[in-house]
């Protein structure tokens, strides 16, 4: 009895390992998929609309389904994308049938939408698709400007690629964005968008500042992706530290998946230093003190990270891949 014992416990630790690497091959495959199908979804608006979803207008606005999908919606990507990955009814959910108006019946629907999580925006190696803390968000009344501000909210695991510069605007005033509807028009009529001021940093190469697929107000076409669509990220997976999977509290992650343009579901691959343009290499969960880690593509598992391209390809591609290659395939220009 106690040799049989002895036996099936060596078994169970010599299979233990195997076990566990066939379940992290199958949650790698079930990412990939995830990616594949955002990235028919981005394909399939930009079939409807002629650009990839838009990134909407800043971290204190969420989705509104009556202003359309352009420069007008102050949602992010992923709110833009509902429609083609099938969520008709939870896009229209924030609809009052007024685009001008801002109603208690859009603003209860908005946060319902928050508090939303999908299963289709989570890497099944991180963390379960669960709502999480909602901990940074001081807009309008100390909320979001157009929505109810619940205390939980859904996550996205995936990040839109925005460029090789910014994955936010580094100046508060244009990161929050206007704030009404109202003011939104004379930010239209001014100039006062950051993609409107270009060029934002004189000492940038080529005084262009945003560069990738998806940021603010954005309607970047399959003609402008000159790199060539094989050659320029889309969607990624984003470095989110192991010990704020839960939390809240990583400046990266911690509002909510449908927001306009932040650094909560928009990615870069190269930083701004001292007028240069320095690496920003994905990274694992697993590393820890990262600079600009709200700023980074990376993800929970080892070796390699998961990335949808322009044309649709899912890869996965190696953390050792050289910082300058990683750096062009968030520039849409580069060729």
């Amino acid at each position: 009895m106690l040799v049989t014992t002895g036996i099936m416990g060596v078994l169970l630790t010599l299979l233990l390992p195997a076990v566990q690497a066939a379940r992290e091959a199958a949650r790698r495959v079930e990412c990939k998929s995830n990616l594949k199908q955002l990235a028919i979804a981005c394909h399939s608006h930009h079939d409807v609309h002629g650009f990839f979803p838009s990134g909407g207008w800043g971290w204190y606005w969420t989705g509104d389904a009556d202003r359309g999908f352009g420069k007008d919606q102050p949602g992010g990507w992923i709110y833009n994308t509902l429609p083609y990955f099938e969520q008709y009814s939870l896009y229209d959910t924030a609809s009052d049938g007024d685009p001008t108006r801002l109603s208690r019946k859009q603003r209860l629907g908005a946060s319902k939408i928050i508090q939303t999580p999908l299963s289709i925006i989570n890497c099944p190696s991180r963390r379960a698709n669960a709502v999480y803390p909602m901990t940074a968000n001081d807009g309008g009344a100390l909320g979001f400007y157009n929505s109810l501000t619940p205390d939980v909210a859904g996550r996205s695991d995936y990040a839109v690629n925005s460029g090789h510069v910014f994955n936010e605007w580094p100046l508060r005033a244009l990161g929050s964005g206007p704030r009404s509807y109202e003011e939104a028009r004379t930010w239209s009529t001014n100039s006062y968008w950051g993609v409107d001021q270009a060029p934002f940093d004189r000492t940038l190469p080529d005084q262009v500042v945003m560069t990738g697929i998806s940021y603010e107000r954005s309607t970047v076409s399959v003609r402008q992706v000159n790199a060539g669509l094989t050659h320029t990220y889309l969607i990624g997976e984003r470095y989110i530290p192991v010990t704020h999977y839960e939390t809240g509290l990583h400046n990266g992650d911690n509002e909510t998946w449908c927001t306009g343009f932040n650094n909560d579901n928009y990615r870069k691959t190269g930083r701004l230093v001292d007028g240069r343009i320095a690496e920003c290499l994905p990274v694992p969960d697993t590393t820890e003190n990262v600079v600009d880690a709200a700023g980074r593509f990376g993800s929970a598992h080892s070796g390699t990270w998961n990335v949808a391209f322009c044309d649709g390809s899912v890869h996965q591609v190696s953390y050792d891949i050289d910082w300058r290659i990683h750096r062009d395939a968030g520039d849409r220009r580069t060729d």
